[in-house]
């Protein structure tokens, strides 16, 4: 089965990239990178599907992810997104906020080798996109979108001692539109009880949004620590 998702993770980052180049090819993009705070916070749980096989399982996630970002728009430069419409020399501030809840089917815990392992998921999520934009000649915009999206996620950890794990995880999730994440994070797992892990790490985190017509699109890129807590069953 790992194979299969390996695969098809790799059909998805392909198609992925291809449907996002055609798209912005012919769309007015706005780019939000290096953002001057950022927050991220996740709660996660799962339980088997039967007792027979406590590695084929149901995961529920929820994260939130947070930003703010002051961008200098160079002159003679243009930012094109529905009404807000200006050319540099300017200034953009931006404050966002993305939450998603995925539930999704998958295995966890196949050997790569003596104390590797690795999970695959997949399944649908609801991510609630916002954003306010100003810019300090005095535009203002916002968006308030709510969609479901296709959701995979990966991992591949290292059992360091029998409470603490080390890995590597990525998501991906896309709509019809080509909205969605690209998460990719490195994280460390502390289990002080059966039911509970305290997770952290650090996380790159994008979030590409299109309107439905293809027409314009704001991408928001953040990255930095993380902390949120996993209580598997």
């Amino acid at each position: 089965m790992e194979l299969s998702f390996v695969r098809f993770s790799r059909l998805l980052l392909l198609s992925q990239s291809l449907l996002l180049l055609s798209a912005c090819s012919s769309t007015n993009v706005v780019n939000l990178e290096g953002s001057d705070s950022t927050s991220f916070t996740e709660l996660r749980t799962s339980f088997p599907v039967s007792k027979q096989d406590e590695s084929q399982r149901i995961k529920i996630r929820v994260t939130q992810t947070e930003g703010e970002f002051g961008q200098d728009i160079a002159d003679g430069k243009v930012v094109d997104f529905e009404d807000f419409q200006l050319t540099g020399p300017d200034q953009v501030r931006a404050v966002t906020d993305v939450t998603t809840a995925s539930i999704s089917y998958g295995r966890v815990g196949d050997a790569l080798r003596e104390n590797f392992f690795m999970s695959a998921f997949a399944g649908i999520s609801r991510t609630n996109f916002e954003i306010d934009m100003e810019s300090a000649s005095g535009l203002t915009t916002g968006v308030r979108k709510k969609s479901f999206e296709v959701y995979v996620d990966l991992g591949v950890y290292h059992l360091l001692l029998p409470y603490l794990t080390a890995g590597l995880e990525a998501a991906f999730s896309r709509n019809l539109s080509l909205s969605g994440i690209t998460e990719w994070g490195a994280i460390l797992k502390f289990r002080p009880s059966k039911h509970m892990e305290i997770i952290g790490g650090y996380r790159w985190f994008k979030y590409d949004y299109f309107t439905t017509d293809y027409d314009s699109g704001i991408i928001v890129e953040l990255n930095g620590p993380f902390i949120g807590l996993d209580l598997p069953f």
